[in-house]
């Protein structure tokens, strides 16, 4: 079977479906996609390197020399408060959890015959597509906000892409992307469906390590969420198929100076926030606003925010504790710490914690 015979590609808010090899960059009513491999059993080959060990349920295998063994990161149980585990997703090969889906993006373009793609990111996901298309002998182009990390930039840079720095926030950053993809491969980590296929490993890698369950809670990082919507997916696959009993409640955890989600949540959306340590999820307006509030509805979740320096205070405490993460990546943790102190989450309650980004990309400042 073709993979392309293997995905159903449709708009989750019209109901709009396409061909997958003739998917369009968004729906005609103007909603990102979404993508759903067909597959009936979870066969996993722990002889495949990573997450490919889920080759049953994912789009396709990878084509020759692109894989670099991503995934199956640590899952370490943490010392202190609350009943945590620390999923250690900077331990990618380019040091963040968005070479899940990025991985997923280039084989396409790879299928696709693709000599050029273009991206754009506030620095991770750049960086795991110009590694990947590097890999690929494909040109990348990458889009950052000017104000975008040094290190991640020079990341970028360092695997020959053309990177490109745009004046002002990530949606002036996306808007440019648009325009570049008219005529080129978009390697977008938003807006295509693949993405999403790989990030969902994430919960099929929580459900192994941890004795084939799910965690009773799971605390994400909220920016244009494909980590959370992965993860939602991922589950939502193990429910269908009665390999879980429940799913996990999933709480988005995002900076009090940027929070379009919880705001959301309440009720109007502002259009305007202030600058936040936590770069990565500094997300104004994200295409796929409505799902993420769909995945904290279905599972009962919520949106928990959290300062700025409580998110430097958390890096710091992490550093100590021996998980060196960008600020980004201390986000969620700096939350559930929250919800711990507020009461709002049970101290005995399995409570499953990403790490994000390296802290090689951006240190702390002190420990």
């Amino acid at each position: 079977m073709d993979w392309q015979d293997r995905i159903r590609t449709e708009c989750p808010a019209c109901g709009q479906r396409y061909e997958t090899g003739r998917r369009p960059l968004r729906c005609g009513c103007g909603s990102p996609l979404s993508s759903t491999v067909e597959w009936e059993e979870m066969r996993i080959d722990g002889s495949r390197p990573g997450l490919w060990r889920y080759g049953a349920a994912l789009p396709f295998e990878p084509p020759a020399g692109l894989t670099m063994g991503e995934g199956w990161t640590p899952l370490v149980r943490a010392e202190g408060p609350g009943n945590f585990a620390y999923k250690l997703e900077f331990l990618f090969p380019t040091g963040s959890f968005k070479d899940r889906g990025a991985v997923m993006v280039m084989a396409e373009a790879r299928f696709s015959g693709a000599g050029e793609v273009v991206q754009d990111s506030s620095g991770n996901a750049g960086a795991a597509v110009a590694a990947y298309a590097a890999r690929s002998g494909i040109s990348a182009t990458i889009l950052v906000p000017a104000s975008t990390a040094e290190g991640k930039k020079s990341q970028i840079r360092t695997y020959g892409a053309d990177l490109r720095l745009v004046d002002g926030d990530r949606t002036a950053t996306a808007r440019e992307a648009w325009r570049l993809a008219q005529n080129r491969f978009y390697a977008s980590h938003v807006w295509n469906p693949l993405f999403l296929e790989g990030t969902k490993t994430f919960a099929f890698e929580t459900w192994e390590q941890d004795g084939f369950r799910a965690p009773e809670v799971l605390f994400l990082p909220a920016g244009n969420g494909t980590l959370l919507l992965g993860a939602w997916k991922g589950f939502k696959e193990l429910y269908s198929r009665q390999l879980i009993a429940r799913m996990p409640r999933i709480i988005a955890c995002q900076s009090a100076r940027c929070s379009p989600l919880f705001a959301r949540l309440g009720g109007g959306c502002p259009t305007s926030w202030r600058e936040t340590v936590a770069e990565g999820i500094a997300v104004a307006v994200p295409p796929r606003m409505e799902e993420m509030v769909w995945a904290l509805r279905e599972t009962g979740g919520s949106c928990v925010l959290v300062e700025d320096e409580e998110v430097l205070e958390e890096q710091r405490r992490l550093a100590r504790a021996g998980f060196l993460v960008e600020p980004t990546g201390a986000v969620a943790s700096a939350a559930a710490m929250r919800a711990l102190k507020e009461h709002t989450l049970g101290p005995a309650e399995r409570v499953v914690i990403p790490l994000t980004g390296s802290g090689l990309k951006k240190p702390p400042s002190a420990v």
